[in-house]
């Protein structure tokens, strides 16, 4: 009887085993990577958050990162330049109450290669260890339905060294401006932003970190924080100027050209060559008489 029940409980475990395992081994993940540090003074702890689609094309990724173990002298900021994501209804943020960053984000069109979401930079006047944890993630296939992709990843533990605050706003000036990695006009039939035509962009500052951004369309000046603008003029006929000013006040500048209408220009054309036309045959019927 024993034995029977002693192989019936490993038919359950291998059934489990069976149902389970390819669901982890198959789906996305989502990675903590150490970054090198560019700032020259190596005071901040850089973590990039990547993800691989595993072959599959996401759409949205969003999810919580949490910080077991911070305190509140730890110090969060995020980046998001160069980020295979361009739309940020929920741009990445430290809630220091949470202890945890929350964010959702997006790409028309979709990625299936292993890309940045985005950049965690880690400050703390206090040596010790924090457990980044990846909590209720998940994101969308670009499959018109909207399904659901599980995200799995593994904690990552970070040692941070202890820098003063004081010291590194002290010696560690930001002269440089930021830098734009991404400028694109798109427009998603499938409804977001109603189907309107939106700029997405995305700078990066590896110092001070971008602040904002400042959107000039026309004689309209708008001030933006999650890198996506949702165009004035549909259509694209009036030029667009993005400034974006990192958190020392330095600043880069971007033209997005309108939109030239050749079908305008077309049209003119015919209708000067039609007048012309007509005009060199009157003059040439008035010549004969």
């Amino acid at each position: 009887m024993s034995k029977i029940i002693l192989k019936n409980l490993i038919l359950v475990i291998v059934i489990i085993f069976i149902i389970t395992v390819p669901s982890v081994v198959f789906s996305a993940r989502l990675s903590f990577e150490l970054a090198s540090n560019k700032t020259g003074d190596e005071q901040a702890t850089i973590i990039e958050v990547k993800v691989d689609p595993q072959d599959k094309t996401l759409n949205v990724v969003e999810g919580i990162i949490a910080f077991e173990g911070a305190d509140d002298k730890l110090s969060v900021e995020t980046e998001t330049g160069g980020s295979i994501l361009t739309i940020w209804p929920t741009k990445p943020q430290y809630l220091s109450k949470e202890k945890a960053i929350r964010f959702t984000g997006g790409v028309p069109g979709g990625f299936d290669k292993k890309g940045l979401l985005f950049r965690i930079r880690l400050f703390s006047p206090v040596s010790g260890e924090i457990k980044i944890n990846w909590v209720n993630g998940v994101a969308y296939l670009n499959d018109g339905n909207g399904t659901k992709e599980p995200i799995f990843s593994n904690a990552a533990v970070v040692n941070l060294a202890g820098y003063d605050l004081e010291v590194i706003n002290k010696f560690s000036p930001d002269n440089q401006p930021p830098s734009f990695d991404t400028v694109e006009i798109g427009r998603d039939q499938n409804g977001t932003y109603d189907g309107k035509y939106f700029v997405s962009f995305n700078a990066r500052d590896d110092v001070s970190g971008v602040d904002k951004y400042e959107v000039k369309e026309g004689q309209t000046i708008t001030i933006v924080t999650d890198g996506v603008y949702i165009l004035k003029d549909q259509t694209r006929a009036t030029p667009v100027i993005i400034t974006a000013y990192d958190k020392a006040g330095n600043s880069a500048v971007i033209n997005v050209p309108a939109k030239i209408n050749w079908q305008k220009y077309v049209i003119i054309i015919l209708i000067i060559g039609a007048l012309s036309f007509f005009l060199i045959f009157y003059v040439y019927k008035r010549t004969k008489k």
